[in-house]
């Protein structure tokens, strides 16, 4: 009868014990699959509200995916510098996306360049009227940008591929921009004659005409420049509203694929 009860008690420490391994175990699963939950729908959640337009919204859930994963993180910097370059925010955009770009792998990189590219854009045609130098650097850095995508994310007839053609063609025309009467340069050969022949007139009359010419001259081309850079920019944008459905106008924001 002892032998039996001893037997009896060991089998129901043992149970007891299999019971809260299991509990914990089950408690440590049951954690692991919350938090993965958890963290699948921030990344799923900024899609989502970035292709409803709530770019807010998909910036916090890209914003929350980053607190929350140790993986995939060019995702969330991915989606947070789209949702940022939405609504006007290329500075901040730019930062996310580099970060993006530094830590992608290969299968996702074209995406994060084409965008990454659409914001250095974006930053040039806001300064071309301004500092048309710095705007030049940026349309060069848009387009090294697009260069250096690998073939792998991008091989011939693909969407990506298609998207990176686009957008290089885009850059390129607003890049190399000139005045609309082909007057670009003219000015400095038109000027050298001029200054032979006031020289043949004489130094005074060469005095009164040169400084006065050459400035205007010279004005009147860097604003040709300027409403040429303006215009390219306007027809951008009219371009990028009609690629929405039915060719009605849509987003002038960048491709979100995740």
């Amino acid at each position: 009868m002892i032998p039996s009860i001893v037997k009896l008690r060991r089998s129901w420490q043992r149970l007891r014990t299999l019971t809260r391994v299991n509990l914990i175990v089950g408690d440590v699963l049951l954690l692991v699959f919350m938090y993965t939950a958890v963290t699948v729908y921030f990344g799923a959640a900024s899609q989502v509200r970035y292709e409803s337009n709530d770019f807010p919204g998909a910036k916090k859930a890209s914003t929350a995916f980053l607190a929350l994963s140790p993986f995939e993180r060019h995702i969330g910097y991915f989606n947070r510098g789209t949702a940022e370059a939405a609504v006007g925010d290329f500075e901040p955009a730019r930062t996310d996306l580099e970060t993006a770009l530094k830590i992608a792998p290969t299968r996702d990189e074209c995406a994060v360049r084409v965008n990454l590219s659409y914001v250095y854009e974006k930053l040039a045609d806001e300064i071309a009227t301004e500092d048309a130098k710095k705007s030049d650097e940026l349309y060069a850095q848009a387009l090294q940008t697009l260069e250096d995508a690998p073939k792998e994310c991008r091989p011939d007839k693909s969407e990506e591929q298609q998207k990176s053609s686009e957008a290089k063609k885009r850059v390129e025309e607003k890049k190399n921009a000139e005045p609309s009467d082909g007057s670009s340069g003219g000015g400095k050969q038109d000027q050298n004659p001029g200054d032979k022949g006031d020289e043949k007139k004489g130094p005074g009359e060469k005095d009164k005409k040169q400084p006065g010419s050459g400035d205007d001259q010279q004005k009147s081309e860097e604003e040709k420049k300027r409403e040429e850079l303006e215009k390219r920019a306007e027809q951008s944008e009219r371009e990028q509203q009609q690629q929405g459905d039915g060719g009605q106008g849509g987003r002038t924001t960048p491709d979100k694929p995740w």
